[in-house]
């Protein structure tokens, strides 16, 4: 009798684990980019820099960069659109993958305009760079 309860626990434990498998890299750079086309781009540098979809080291060049943008009074510039201009429309297509870092080319009006490198950090991909094309 214990050895069936044990055994229906763990196959219940063992298929909602199956259920609740991580986001793939191309989901979390999807997610990210909808949600900053469309909340994001609005909130301004310094909240953005803190989304938790972008890993530490590329949110300290981040607000590097903003920063340097700010001390010299420059401005329009977005580094993780590589534009100044955007629509909500975009186009994520894979170039690469491997179980611990993803890329991306980020398509916008029709052309590309960025690469985006994910990796893969305690199971949760995270962006860690955005180059422009």
């Amino acid at each position: 009798m214990k050895r069936s309860l044990f055994l229906m626990i763990f196959i219940g434990f063992s298929l909602h684990s199956l259920n609740a498998q991580t986001t793939t890299a191309a989901q979390a750079a999807n997610d990210f980019y909808k949600w900053y086309l469309t909340k994001g781009v609005n909130l301004g540098w310094r909240k953005v820099v803190k989304h938790p979809d972008l890993t530490p080291s590329f949110q300290k060049r981040l607000t590097n960069f903003f920063r340097k943008l700010e001390k010299n009074n420059e401005g329009g510039y977005d580094p993780i659109l590589q534009a100044q201009d955007f629509e909500e429309k975009f186009l994520l297509k894979p170039v690469s993958q491997s179980p611990t870092k993803a890329i991306f080319n980020f398509w916008m009006f029709g052309q590309k305009a960025a690469v985006v490198t994910l990796v893969n950090s305690n199971n949760k991909w995270m962006i860690d760079a955005i180059q422009g094309v």
